[in-house]
């Protein structure tokens, strides 16, 4: 997960003097560093040269399980699952470790001894639209961008298991691993509901030292609290105007699921004159970044007296939510430039008012009242608009996802958010359902094998300084004892995972099995 790379396209929302959305460095200085040993270095060299295609090969049949959840199913009731499952228990075997199944989670070990490492990964993933990806996300593509392994799930986080396992293998290659039993548990439900992992973790006792492979180098020691906020406005008809003649937003929706920045988002308005559509062109900001189509349908005249209807379609970027900055919000951009005029207060009309009244184009809360915050450590907090669905009744709700610091508590946060929700419905008169749920922030200050991960991360990548840094997403690794993140992805690199277009390149995934192959012959073998 990389530093976000792109700035507000609104300079209102921003300041110059803003924090960072994820430091790059503990604020007390580089943390002294563990070098690796030759044998280590040797190990490492060794297992990319001999183990990196086999790799790439086994994380294709990976990407080909569909291993996205399906409610009310329970995952490990999918069949899907069921034949990953299976697919795993081959391959563990094959390369000569055990394996065994825990329902939520399954876990193949190397060696005996009775200290334990543990290396978390994934593998279920979220859902993908073949459409918007232009091909089979279920099939690794490794033609297209030459040099680039392109699938669902390859950075979040099947990548790790490959790799993982092949480090595994190159461990026993040595010889007998009698420092540290290394366990690999692969978890069935990190994309949705944590409550099978966690009750996972009530029967079977985890490692006291854990290295997950779900976040960014160089190690992940803080992240931020997961929340949503859930709006909803309700039809209300003695507020609607009845037969008129201006137009009106018919319905509004956008986003796939609630962890991604919504690449897509439309609205439908009836009653639409031949001047609207002009006049919301001429209203496009270039520096938004986002495109807009504009379909009439005046000539059939569906859309009632006053004209026909108008489908206006933006086009933005998908990100991972916790990242806002690397994507480019479609409905905040279509509530933005609807907001240019004045709706009458159906669901949409009052919909686009809220949106551009507390949420806008910025990621940092700018406007949700007095929400916005910050740590010197871990960054701002973001909100983000993913989510916006009609239903049966009329009526919208639009979904937000928060992640906030360390520095102020969840009453605090809770309350601040409530204010800033009964101000507006104060201002409007309008009918506003809300639901708010907020995460707590996850802060490692110190772990025993902290100086090692990163003593491998700066001799693999020359980087003298490099040191713990925080993150806006949220891993299991919290669940765990000493939890911490060490990649898969690069600083500096725009993190793909949950995007229509996710990738890791070959060079990355060779270099990770590397890192991961060294930290393990120090971790387990010291």
């Amino acid at each position: 997960m990389s530093p976000a790379a792109r700035s507000s396209s609104d300079p209102a929302e921003r300041s110059a003097a803003e924090p960072p959305e994820r430091s790059a460095a503990d604020p007390a200085g580089p943390l002294a560093a563990v070098p690796p040993s030759p044998a280590a270095l040797a190990l490492a060299a060794g297992a990319a040269a001999r183990y990196g295609d086999a790799a790439i090969a086994l994380l294709a049949d990976l990407v080909a399980f569909r291993t996205v959840a399906a409610p009310p199913m329970a995952n490990v009731d999918l069949p899907e699952f069921h034949r990953l499952k299976a697919y795993l228990a081959r391959r563990a075997g094959d390369l000569d470790l055990d394996y065994a199944d825990h329902g939520a989670a399954v876990v193949i070990g190397l060696g005996a001894a009775p200290d334990r490492l543990g290396l978390l990964t994934h593998a279920d993933v979220q859902p993908a639209d073949p459409v918007r990806w232009g091909g089979d996300p279920f099939r690794l593509d490794t033609v297209t961008e030459p040099g680039r392994l392109i699938g669902r799930g390859v950075e979040d986080d099947k990548a790790s298991i490959a790799t993982a396992l092949f480090a595994m293998r190159a461990l026993a290659d040595r010889g007998p691993v009698r420092g540290r039993r290394v366990e690999l548990i692969v978890s069935m439900t990190e994309e949705s509901d944590w409550t099978p992992f966690r009750e996972f973790l009530r029967t079977w006792r985890p490692p006291p030292l854990n290295v997950a492979l779900d976040g960014e180098y160089p190690v992940v020691t803080a992240e931020k609290g997961t929340g949503s906020i859930r709006l909803t406005l309700s039809p209300e008809p003695d507020r609607e105007e009845g037969g008129g003649r201006e137009p009106r937003i018919a319905s509004i929706r956008g986003g796939a699921f609630r962890t991604q920045i919504p690449g897509e988002a439309e609205a439908l308005i009836e009653r639409a004159g031949p001047d609207l559509a002009p006049r919301l062109r001429a209203a496009i900001d270039p520096a938004w970044d986002v495109t807009f189509d504009f379909e009439a349908d005046g000539a059939r005249g569906r859309g009632g007296p006053g004209g026909g209807r108008l489908l206006v379609r933006a086009h933005g970027l998908a990100a991972h939510s916790s990242m806002p900055r690397e994507g480019r919000n479609a409905i905040t951009h279509l509530a933005a430039l609807l907001g240019t005029h004045a709706w009458p207060p159906t669901p949409g009309g009052l919909m686009v008012a809220l949106i551009n009244d507390l949420v806008g184009t910025g990621d940092h809360a700018e406007r949700f009242g007095d929400l916005a915050h910050a740590h010197d450590f871990m960054g701002p907090l973001t909100l983000a608009l993913t989510t916006l669905d009609a239903g049966p009744d009329g009526a919208l709700t639009a979904g937000l996802n928060v992640r906030r610091p360390v520095g102020r508590s969840r009453t605090d946060v809770e309350a601040a958010i409530r204010a800033a929700l009964d101000g507006w419905r104060e201002r409007t008169g309008a009918r506003l359902d809300a639901a708010v749920q907020i995460g707590e922030p996850y802060y490692v200050e110190s772990a025993p094998h902290v100086p090692i991960l990163l003593g491998v991360f700066r001799h693999f990548t020359g980087d003298p300084d490099a040191g713990p840094i925080a993150v806006g997403g949220g891993t299991q690794a919290r669940l765990l004892p000493n939890g911490v993140n060490f990649g898969p992805s690069m600083p500096g690199a725009v993190y793909t995972g949950h995007s229509d277009h996710e990738f890791m390149t070959v060079d990355q995934l060779r270099l990770n099995l590397t890192m991961c192959t060294a930290a393990l012959a120090e971790l387990a073998c010291p």
